[in-house]
């Protein structure tokens, strides 16, 4: 029982950021939690990515730029690393969906 108390502390560290996205990449093979790691740990050591996020039900993940957008064929790369494949990848040049803005 002392463990859990910690977990309960921690876990708002371990929730899923708020982001504004500026791409949406449709990622097929993207069914769970755990297949993500790999594409988590290619994006993240990028530096160009601000956020990322993960819908593994709708198999997209959303990255969030600091101000450089990263080429179409670097994000295919990078997932294809990752062990899956790019479907589409959308932009969000003028406006951001309204499914998106708020939790």
């Amino acid at each position: 029982m002392k463990w859990f108390l910690p977990f309960l502390l921690t876990f708002p560290l371990y929730a899923a950021p708020n982001i504004d996205p500026d791409v949406e990449i449709t990622v097929m093979g993207l069914v769970c939690p755990s297949c993500a790691v790999g594409l988590k740990k290619i994006f993240r050591k990028d530096s160009r990515v601000k956020g990322l996020k993960m819908d593994t039900k709708k198999q997209i993940l959303l990255l969030e730029y600091w101000g450089i957008e990263i080429h179409p064929s670097k994000i295919k790369t990078m997932v294809e690393d990752s062990g899956y494949e790019v479907s589409s990848i959308k932009w969000f040049k003028k406006g951001k969906p309204q499914r998106y803005n708020a939790p």
